[in-house]
């Protein structure tokens, strides 16, 4: 094969230019393997579409209305060069001289990428951001006893113990993946049986989330939900149950199915995220915001505003937890005075 060693000295010098600036920060070393697979699958797919996308590479990364969709494919990118710069070839080595051969058809791709990745950091996202539609509307419209109604829909199928577990907890869909722990205690600390329940959660970095949360009810509380897997339970040996589904989408699947089934003419997609509004709601209408924040796996009290009112609230139907905990304090909100409020003397 024939190598223009003369045309591909030029292209890796121009890459060599471009890295700091199409990767001006240091790779993250927090990704899971999951996360890294995600990303070397998307930028197949970003590299697939390039070819006959308007303004190449960058335009596909471009070609979305999500903001949330156009950093992940921008951190796909990203993530998808630097490996191929660290599995492929040390571009800073090249004024020693490298093997152009072998360089051939890595460093044409390699230019292409970083050009795109200097462009992305430059123009950013260039398309119109789509208004955000809050998944919490989706419980407009809906009866107060919904939850109850779909778990008796759901009650004799294999998730009738997760929409349980994830309406008495709120907990992400893929927590319930994780599992969550349900059992029947005395707290000698209340005085009361309990029914007492364990998340484990999955949204945790250094400064990011709750590594578990723990809540409890009365046992003998009346509301449908805590009296059926009380129901469940107390005839269990260790009065213990873990309870957890295979798959996130598989589950939230369910819970669409059984809505569109009960309420056919509703206008939002109800999924198991609508667990997590309608509790939030719940506690927020109990007044203590900050145990709202523990119960959903915040570490940030501010966080807590993306969910459920504390006006979607049902009156008779409201979940109240007699206990909510969680491993690690919350960030207090910080509160910003305006210019004409003066800040209280310090004492």
């Amino acid at each position: 094969m024939n190598v223009d060693a003369d045309r591909l000295n030029i292209i890796a010098r121009e890459c060599l230019v471009m890295l700091p600036k199409a990767l001006p920060q240091a790779p993250s070393t927090g990704r899971s393997s999951r996360t890294e697979a995600e990303y070397l699958r998307m930028a197949h797919v970003l590299l697939d579409r390039a070819s006959f996308t308007p303004g190449g590479l960058a335009g596909a990364v471009q070609a979305t209305h999500s903001p949330r969709t156009f950093h992940k494919r921008l951190a796909a990118l990203r993530f998808y060069c630097r490996r191929l710069v660290s599995e492929r070839l040390d571009v800073r080595s090249v004024s020693q001289g490298l093997d152009w051969h072998r360089l051939a058809d890595v460093l044409p791709h390699l230019h292409e990428q970083l050009h795109a990745l200097v462009t992305l950091n430059e123009q950013g996202m260039t398309q119109p951001r789509r208004k955000r539609r809050s998944k919490r509307q989706a419980l407009k419209g809906l009866p107060p006893t919904w939850r109850e109604d779909l778990y008796e829909r759901g009650a004799t199928g294999k998730y009738a113990e997760a929409l349980l577990a994830s309406a008495l907890t709120g907990a992400r869909p893929g927590e319930v993946v994780k599992g969550i722990t349900a059992w029947l205690q005395h707290d000698d600390a209340l005085g009361i049986e309990t029914l007492c329940l364990y998340v484990q959660g999955i949204k945790v970095k250094a400064q990011q989330g709750q590594r578990y949360r723990f809540m409890a009810y009365a046992a003998e509380d009346t509301h449908p939900l805590v009296a059926a897997l009380v129901k469940r339970l107390s005839p269990l040996p260790d009065r213990k149950l873990h309870i957890h589904v295979a798959k996130a989408g598989n589950f939230t699947a369910e819970v669409q199915r059984l809505a569109s089934a009960l309420w056919p003419k509703h206008g939002h997609a109800i999924t198991a995220t609508c667990f997590r509004h309608q509790w939030s709601a719940d506690v927020k209408a109990s007044g203590d915001g900050d145990a709202t924040s523990r119960g959903l796996g915040h570490r940030s009290a501010k966080t807590r505003r993306h969910y459920g009112t504390a006006h979607q609230a049902r009156s008779g139907h409201t979940l109240r937890p007699v206990l909510i905990e969680a491993d690690l304090p919350l960030k207090a909100l910080q509160v910003r005075l305006r210019p004409d409020v003066l800040a209280p003397p310090m004492e």
